[in-house]
């Protein structure tokens, strides 16, 4: 029979992972699923964190927002773990994120998920919670209609953007006007006044702009360079400014072990297009000149549409759209 109990770290970090690979191939949509390259990312990133879990659980009993990164629920069958629901709080709001809802294939329809993510709000409602988003897969019906029986909406959308075997591109010149500069690991501020006046009115409702969102408590970002440095990530934010305002902010995530994915974000003002061909170019000639050879990934809110044009204009795919739902607590 099959149970559920809240998930257990660091004993779970490696069925998990496990788990997670099976449970998301689409065999009638081979480019929904976990790749090869992901599958060795995860992995990866896995085993890193097992590793530095004592570190973590000091932490998290210094600091109650790390508490609250890895929650949720397993679904385990003659000791197997066969479901998952992991949830997390955005920051230090009221705001959580459903981070996966998965299921063995074998395992489906048997009311898996929906025990699952029942119990996942229940649990999110008793750590004062108001409100949830989670993504899934546009064309993936049958999940997307257990989200809405459960009062989940949609409210916006992802494009996940790739690029096989790239070559560093010749970078566009910054136009006229616009300056670069390095962006703080610590500076929230810059990137709170950007996202408070970019964002759509129609997203707020499910990701307010709050400061909580924004400024990361002490001990993650002491946590983050270590995690990067045991990972051999490196990563690198920039922003671009006009007239004294942050126009756009971009960065990249590269693994600099010749194996897994890199990849590059941009946050761009859609009032600031013609920025989008550098910001992409420049991030692409970047992790290429790290560590070639390896896929790189891109996710693009459907309302940069500038961005989508430019990543493409340098050869990449559109690989699938995530639709954003959310409900409130």
């Amino acid at each position: 029979m099959t149970e559920f109990r809240p998930i257990k770290l660091p004993e779970d970090f490696i069925p998990i992972g496990e788990m997670i690979f099976e449970a998301f191939q689409y065999p009638e949509n081979p480019h929904w699923s976990v790749q090869i390259d992901e599958k060795e990312e995860i992995s990866h990133a896995i085993r890193s964190l097992r590793r530095l879990w004592p570190l973590m659980r000091l932490m998290r009993i210094v600091s109650p927002s790390l508490r609250d990164i890895f929650r949720g629920y397993v679904a385990v069958d003659q000791g197997r773990i066969v479901g998952l629901t992991l949830i997390q709080r955005r920051g230090t709001t009221d705001t959580w994120i459903v981070g996966t809802v998965g299921v063995l294939p074998e395992y489906r329809r048997r009311g898996l998920a929906r025990a699952g993510l029942e119990r996942a709000i229940e649990l999110m409602r008793t750590h004062a919670a108001t409100r949830t988003w989670l993504g899934v897969i546009n064309g993936n019906t049958p999940a997307q209609r257990l989200y809405e029986s459960l009062g989940f909406e949609v409210y916006d959308g992802t494009v996940d953007h790739t690029l096989t075997d790239p070559v560093a591109p010749t970078v566009p010149p910054l136009p006229p006007g616009y300056t670069v500069s390095k962006l703080k690991r610590g500076d929230w501020k810059t990137r709170y006044a950007l996202e408070d006046r970019i964002a759509p009115e129609e997203t707020r409702r499910y990701e307010p702009i709050e400061k909580g969102r924004f400024r990361t408590p002490m001990m993650m970002r002491l946590l983050v360079p270590i995690m990067s440095l045991v990972q051999r990530q490196k990563e690198e934010d920039f922003v671009v400014r006009s007239g004294g305002h942050a126009v756009a902010r971009f960065g990249y995530s590269a693994s600099m072990r010749g194996k897994g994915v890199h990849s590059i974000r941009v946050r761009l003002d859609p009032d600031h297009p013609a920025l989008a061909r550098h910001l992409v170019a420049r991030l692409v000639s970047r992790v290429v000149s790290l560590s070639p050879g390896l896929r790189i990934e891109l996710g693009v809110p459907r309302w940069m549409p500038s961005v989508a044009d430019a990543a493409e204009a340098l050869g990449f795919t559109r690989r699938v759209e995530y639709l954003k739902m959310g409900r409130p607590l």
